[in-house]
């Protein structure tokens, strides 16, 4: 009987958020409709200064009423409630806000019943040949790459982890063969390694880019194990231009937070997709019969306080009709899988979901769809050749554009080969038609994954996902530069732009004797953009070196052969006019 309340609870319906709320743009999550919350989760009350919220009132149905205290955002946009212990697995939450000001926001949600726990996918080393040895660095053992054609724009940043390949019947089942190590990882722009940091497995990396975080240019990505359901249970990293950690971004409410997006917005938030599995009662299926689905969740962490400010759950809100996944197709019933979050303007939020084919306009407000694009409810009527399947990436552009990398090829297959689309939406007609589309030579599947980045001057870049290719792409179409790592080995996304690093590390020396008066010299500085040849120290002590030779910087590590009968080696970084970037320590060549 408790196991049938508990299912009745979770389909009950929900009440609104007043409108006096929606008018004020004042968001408090877990949103109306949500009904699967965390036990763990906070209140959040988002849009309105922390001083005019006189109280919030939390009673579960069967954990009864909840002391906790406020704690405030930073900016003074809002507050959570923090409560003194977690709710009740399955129980039916009423919350009331009071404001000054404003009549009582009062809404319900329910509590989640959480699936077994995921286990850990096993990510071995092997494949040695397609990685690079260094002799300065032996343990760092980065992909290979290979340049097809061209030079990127700007330097190329990739996060290489294992390409899934998924087998399609038998629950979409999913093999890896990988390659090497993930990390995130920068190339110059012909290539050339930069900067790999390489993570210990089952760690990987995905989503490596430049956003903006306080008004400086930061380096970001997410780094943690993934499940063989391919969703994430890691940490967002948000970096300098040393490669020196700043913040280290977790999921609140009790979660992890997942691979596919993280996303930093101007009020200093970070936007990012949890999955969380959770037992729920299925259309049609038998009274208190509850079954495994993956919901797909998107949070919003104020990254200075670590709170949650905003949660928004696709169960309750996207009809799992709408879902090309089911339970016989889709592992653990992944009926959502979104896979980008965008933050927009008047409160608004676009999320595009993998597995109903679809891209959604949020109100962050009330939590309400305001539109879809594609997918089997779309709001817009489709033209030619603007349909499109398992999409990634999707972003809003100025002039109500939509880019997006079509996946196509699934599975299961609608295409034979994967695009970038960016379609144009006429919002008075509802209709979207083609703007712009491209291929890359050889009409390339990808099964999974994939990112389309558009760049100043209207070039595009293209990240293959599972597959190994990235390339950039003239406004008309024409391929300008293309490159991939090696087969078997992906980046979920890939993108470029400008990037100067001076790591706050010394650069890497290693001398290897190899004749009674010759020396082998190699150096190496892993980060570093700006070195643009090698100085040669050597002396008998370590007190007393001196310039012997030098050497262009020729790729990641250069080898510079000096002769005399010096026993103590060291290297200087020079960049531009000789200026001394930094010094190595000082090593021994018997």
């Amino acid at each position: 009987m408790r196991r049938l309340a508990l299912a009745l609870a979770i389909a009950a319906p929900f009440a609104a958020v007043p409108a006096s709320a929606l008018a004020a743009g004042i968001a408090v999550s877990p949103a109306p409709g949500t009904p699967d919350a965390s036990p763990q989760t906070q209140i959040s009350v988002l849009g309105v200064a922390p001083g005019r919220i006189r109280s919030v009132s939390v009673s579960g149905a069967l954990s009864g009423a909840h002391a906790g205290r406020l704690r405030n955002y930073s900016g003074a946009r809002g507050a959570s409630f923090l409560l003194r212990s977690p709710l009740e697995q399955g129980e039916r939450v009423r919350v009331v806000v009071r404001i000054r000001g404003h009549a009582p926001l009062r809404h319900s949600f329910a509590v989640a019943r959480f699936g077994a726990p995921q286990p850990l996918l096993n990510i071995p080393v092997v494949q040695q040949s397609k990685v690079q040895h260094f002799v300065t660095l032996p343990d760092l053992v980065p992909p290979r790459i290979s340049v097809r054609r061209g030079t990127a724009g700007g330097s190329i940043f990739l996060t290489p982890l294992p390409s899934p390949i998924v087998h399609p019947g038998s629950n979409n089942t999913v093999t890896i063969s990988p390659v090497g190590p993930g990390g995130p990882m920068i190339l110059h722009r012909h290539g050339r390694l930069v900067w790999f940091r390489q993570l210990t497995p089952p760690d990987v990396a995905a989503n490596l880019r430049i956003q903006r975080y306080r008004g400086r240019r930061v380096l970001t990505w997410w780094q943690g194990p993934v499940t063989p359901q391919a969703f994430g249970l890691g940490e967002g990293v948000i970096a300098d231009s040393s490669y020196r950690t700043l913040a280290t971004v977790h999921a609140g409410n009790g979660y992890a937070m997942d691979i596919h997006e993280f996303t930093l917005t101007p009020a200093g938030d970070a936007l990012f997709t949890v999955y969380k599995p959770v037992l729920v009662h299925l259309p049609g299926a038998p009274a208190g019969k509850l079954s495994p689905l993956l919901d797909s969740i998107v949070q919003e962490v104020d990254v200075r306080t670590g709170l949650v400010v905003w949660e928004w759950h696709a169960l309750g809100h996207i009809p799992l009709a709408e879902s090309y996944a089911t339970p016989a197709n889709s592992a653990s019933y992944d009926a959502f899988h979104i896979n980008s979050i965008q933050p927009l303007a008047r409160g608004r939020v676009l999320i595009s979901a993998r597995d109903t084919s679809a891209i959604y306009e949020i109100d962050r407000a009330s939590g309400q769809i305001v539109w879809k694009l594609g997918g089997k409810a779309s709001s817009f009527r489709l033209g030619r050749g603007a349909r499109f399947w398992f999409q990634h990436d999707a972003r809003a552009l100025p002039g109500n554009r939509i880019s997006m990398f079509d996946d196509e090829a699934g599975p299961p297959q609608k295409a034979p080969s994967s695009r970038g689309l960016i379609l144009k939406l006429d919002m008075r007609r509802r209709s979207a038609r083609v703007l712009r589309e491209f291929q890359r030579p050889g009409r390339t599947p990808a099964q999974s994954e994939g990112s389309l980045q558009t760049l100043p001057g209207g070039n595009l870049f293209a990240g293959f996902g599972a597959q190994p290719f990235f390339s950039e792409f003239s406004p008309s179409g024409r391929l300008l530069f293309d490159a991939s790592l090696p087969q078997d080995d992906g980046s979920y996304r890939a993108y470029t732009f400008p990037w100067s690093a001076t790591p706050r590390t010394r650069p890497d020396v290693v001398a290897q004797r190899t004749g009674p008066a010759a020396v082998s010299v190699y150096a190496s500085w892993n980060g570093a953009t700006a070195v643009r040849r090698w100085r040669v120290l050597a002396g008998r002590s370590g007190a007393r070196l001196r310039a012997v030779a030098s050497a262009a910087r020729r790729s990641f590590e250069t080898r510079i052969d000096v002769s005399g009968s010096a026993t103590r080696f060291a290297v200087r970084a020079l960049g531009a006019h000789g200026r001394v970037l930094a010094s190595s320590r000082t090593v021994t060549a018997p």
